[in-house]
């Protein structure tokens, strides 16, 4: 389980041979992080809620024999002074013992994950990859390069700190696009010149986790969510300015109806919109490859203990 800021979701699966088998995957919007960046704390509502939610995840648990549990908390309880009190009421009603991981061992499970899906599913090696998880409240990064792990990092910027912050008028503004855009430069601008010297023509652009799976479904215009469809599309940079034209021009009453945004993700698409286009413009990336598999799948290998760093060998080629 991954008790993200924004969703929470649950994967249960089989590993065999490093291979992993999807047998249930299920997630819920509860929006955890809300208010945190503000006050400090967890909100009672969004608490609730998501305490309602692992309750569920935990019957559905139990009904399928699992072994093995692993749940773990990112960016929301992190940063919440009452995230303990989260975290107790969590297990008293049951039983999940949440671990709260900091964003380097998040970016660390994130490549794992990614790189997990790759072995059979793709033959050619790439040289290097910018991976990237846009979550709720932070932003994960990992440079692979030379079938190694070169760099990692955290930035504590997400969709939902990012909307609290710029996003004040509906429709937007210009003046609010603008700050937003000016917003997250002031953090890609730290990253840039830690990493772009490492990146260069043959470095492809790898997206996971709810940004990006959501813009693969608006491209696909998904009726349904569907994993095997948003798993490894590609998204230009210029359909993407399709879409943010699209998008941003649109109140959010009416945003809520296109096809394959889902209604919940609709303010936090914009912030998620620009973002990527920021990360493309900022290290020259043409395309974004939509990776379905991540976060989740490094905490199942993670706490079935059958990952091995060296056995990460293969990625995708732009």
């Amino acid at each position: 389980m991954d008790i993200g800021s924004n969703t929470i979701r649950l994967l249960i699966a089989s590993v065999k041979n490093k291979k992993i088998e999807h047998i249930l995957y299920k997630r819920k919007i509860t929006r955890l992080a809300d208010g945190v960046g503000q006050t400090g704390k967890l909100r009672d509502e969004n608490s609730a809620s998501s305490i309602a939610v692992l309750k569920e995840f935990s019957s559905i648990i139990s009904g399928y024999g699992v072994k093995f549990v692993g749940a773990i908390a990112t960016s929301a309880l992190r940063e919440a002074s009452n995230s303990e009190i989260f975290i107790k009421r969590v297990f008293d009603d049951t039983g999940i013992l949440i671990k709260v991981i900091s964003g380097e061992k998040e970016a660390e499970l994130i490549v794992k994950g990614v790189f997990s899906s790759f072995h059979d599913s793709l033959s050619i090696t790439a040289l290097s990859s910018l991976i990237i998880d846009i979550g709720g409240g932070s932003t994960e990064w990992i440079l692979y390069k030379d079938k190694q792990v070169v760099d990692k990092g955290s930035i504590p910027i997400g969709v939902i700190k990012l909307a609290a912050r710029f996003i004040t008028t509906d429709p937007l503004s210009e003046a609010d696009i603008a700050e937003l855009g000016k917003g997250i430069a002031l953090f890609l601008d730290s990253l840039s010149s830690r990493i772009e010297h490492r990146i260069d023509k043959d470095t492809c652009l790898i997206g996971t986790a709810g940004t990006f799976t959501t813009l693969a479904s608006i491209d696909l215009k998904l009726e349904t969510y569907s994993r095997g469809k948003i798993h490894l599309h590609r998204i230009s940079l210029e359909k993407l300015r399709d879409i943010k034209r699209a998008l941003f021009a649109l109140p959010l009453r009416e945003r809520k109806k296109i096809k394959g945004l889902e209604p919940e993700r609709a303010d936090l698409i914009i912030p998620g919109i620009q973002f990527t286009m920021n990360i493309m413009e900022c290290f020259k990336f043409n395309e974004l490859i939509v990776s379905d598999y991540g976060l989740l799948e490094g905490v199942l290998l993670e706490t079935i203990g059958e990952t091995n760093e060296k056995d990460i060998q293969e990625t995708v080629k732009p």
